[in-house]
């Protein structure tokens, strides 16, 4: 395990994610957080997919590797689509590797958030890498619709060896 980790200088994100419990939103915020629901359901509309993908793909280069992050459930449809999205709008090109999941569902962040329990550790992810075949050598990028505290990219981290985090929305920072 790389205990160096640190996901708030080397995960990269479109857009801050205000909570609207910190101070009343602008127009600009709200979209924002309204984009970060929808990217979280694989069914998500291709206007919104396809904005928050030319936004993430400004913040890479090509050739890459996009890796989609599992969600709670262990389900990687959304960021797989999401993934896809912004696979076509990278310079350079970037290939999508859907190699992870959870040998156990982990709790909603949502939902923990909506009871303000506490961040779901890196261990109570129980991300793993499947059984692929290998990948060549380039950048990686774990792609996640919101980054909260870091954990969620941390344990993909830990599963893979390797790669940056990759958000749209990011609520990791501290508020106005």
């Amino acid at each position: 395990m790389n205990t160096a980790f640190n996901p708030y200088r080397t995960t990269r994100a479109a857009r801050r994610y205000v909570s609207p419990r910190t101070r009343p939103l602008n127009q600009f915020e709200r979209e924002t957080r309204g984009l970060s629901y929808m990217l979280k359901e694989a069914d998500c509309p291709e206007a919104a997919l396809q904005v928050a993908a030319a936004e993430m793909a400004a913040l890479v280069w090509g050739p890459c590797h996009l890796i989609p992050a599992p969600d709670h459930t262990g389900d990687t449809a959304a960021n797989r689509r999401l993934a896809k999205a912004i696979a076509a709008h990278v310079k350079g090109g970037a290939e999508v590797h859907d190699i992870l999941t959870r040998t156990a569902p982990a709790p909603s962040a949502c939902d923990r958030h909506r009871t303000k329990g506490a961040p779901v550790s890196v261990a109570e992810h129980h991300i793993a890498r499947r059984d692929a075949k290998p990948i060549p050598c380039r950048r990686t990028f774990i792609v996640d619709n919101v980054l909260v505290g870091g954990n969620t990219i941390r344990a993909c981290f830990n599963a893979l060896g390797f790669g940056t985090g990759l958000a749209f929305g990011d609520a990791s920072f501290h508020h106005e």
